[in-house]
C-alpha cells in the first residue's frame, strides 16, 4: 500500500478531510533511453537573457538530472541557473560545488537551513537582475529542448502575466496523459506534443511553481513570493492571485511539456506534519485575500 493510500484510508469518516501530499509516483529514475540527438543551437542574437531559479533540498538523483537537462539539452541559449539549497546533505553540497566550479552559468547558495519554498526562491531571485525572463523550476524536473525558448516568448505576451507548461505529474489541468518510459522517448513526446498543440494556451486559475516563468516587468508589480506561507504550499494559488488582480493572464501552455517526478521534497513531510502545514497556510491564504481556497481540479473535471 502507497503513501497516498495509507494517508487517505487513515482519515476516513473526516467530513471535511484535506488533500493528502501527492506521493512520488515512481520511485525510479527514467532511464536514458538511448543516445540523445544533438541539440541544434540557436543563434545567442536576439535571445534575451532568462534567470533559472532551483532549490534544492536534498534528492540528488533528481538534481542531478534535473541540472543535466538544463545545461545539456536547453536550447535557449543565453540563460544562467541559480541554485539555492535548503541544507541538504554533504553529497548533495559535494556535487553543486563540483557543478559550479564546472559549468560558469551555475551559482550555487548555501542556506545551511532550510528556509522554505518561498524564502529560498527569493534568495535566487534576488540575484537575477540581469534577466529579463525569471524562471522557477523544482529539483525533479527534467527539461526537453525547447521548453525554455518557448516559455521565454509566451512570458513575453503583454497580457500573460505567468506561464507554465503541461506535465505528466501536477495536481490540476496542467497534468496530461503520457507514454514515454526514458528520457529519449520524453523528449520526442515533447516534441509530439508541441507540434500538435501549436500555439494552444489557456486560462489556468493555479499554475504550480514546479515550473513557472515571467517576464521581469510584472515580477517588480507582483512582488516577491509571500515568506508566510511556511515551508512550501500555497505560494502557488498566491501568486496567481497577484498576478490577476494586475489584470494579468495566468496560462498554461498547451504546446510546452517538461517532466516532473512530482513532490520529490514533500514526500518526505510526515502525513500529520503535512495536513498541519496545509490548514495553517490555507487560513493564511484566506486572511489575506477575503475569499476561501478554491481546490485545483483534474484536466476535464467540471464544477
Amino acid at each position: 500500500m502507497n503513501r497516498l493510500l495509507q494517508f487517505l484510508m487513515s482519515r476516513l469518516g473526516r467530513s471535511k478531510p484535506v488533500p493528502a501530499p501527492p506521493a512520488e509516483h515512481d520511485d525510479s529514475l527514467l532511464p536514458l533511453g538511448g543516445p540523445l540527438p544533438p541539440v541544434p543551437p540557436l543563434p545567442a542574437e536576439g535571445c534575451s537573457k532568462a534567470g533559472i531559479v532551483v532549490v534544492s533540498y536534498f534528492g540528488l538523483p533528481y538534481l542531478r538530472q534535473c541540472l543535466e537537462s538544463i545545461f545539456g539539452r536547453t536550447a535557449w541559449p543565453n540563460f544562467r541557473v541559480v541554485v539555492v539549497d535548503n541544507g541538504s546533505d554533504a553529497a548533495t553540497l559535494a556535487y553543486l560545488r563540483e557543478q559550479a566550479a564546472r559549468e560558469p552559468r551555475l551559482q550555487v547558495v548555501e542556506n545551511g537551513r532550510n528556509l522554505g519554498f518561498a524564502a529560498a526562491n527569493n534568495v535566487g531571485l534576488r540575484l537575477l537582475g540581469d534577466c529579463e525572463t525569471l524562471v522557477l523550476l523544482n529539483n525533479d524536473v527534467v527539461v526537453p529542448p525547447d521548453w525554455l525558448g518557448k516559455l521565454v516568448e509566451r512570458a513575453a505576451q503583454p497580457e500573460f502575466g505567468l506561464v507554465g507548461p503541461v506535465t505528466n505529474w501536477t495536481g490540476n489541468e496542467a497534468k496530461i496523459e503520457t507514454s514515454y518510459a526514458s528520457i529519449l522517448e520524453m523528449e520526442r513526446f515533447a516534441q509530439e506534443v508541441a507540434a500538435a498543440r501549436a500555439g494552444q494556451a489557456f486560462d489556468i486559475p493555479v499554475l504550480a511553481m514546479f515550473c513557472v516563468a515571467i517576464r521581469r516587468d510584472v515580477f517588480a508589480r507582483a512582488g516577491e513570493l509571500d515568506e508566510g506561507y511556511k515551508v512550501g504550499m500555497f505560494e502557488d494559488v498566491d501568486y496567481a492571485e497577484a498576478v490577476r488582480r494586475l489584470g494579468l493572464r495566468v496560462v498554461c501552455c498547451e504546446d510546452v511539456f517538461v517532466h516532473h517526478y512530482g513532490m520529490a521534497s514533500f514526500s518526505k513531510i510526515a502525513p500529520d506534519e503535512y495536513q498541519r502545514l496545509f490548514e495553517s497556510n490555507r487560513a493564511y491564504f484566506e486572511r489575506k485575500w477575503g475569499h476561501p481556497w478554491t481546490p485545483h481540479r483534474a484536466r476535464g473535471v467540471l464544477g
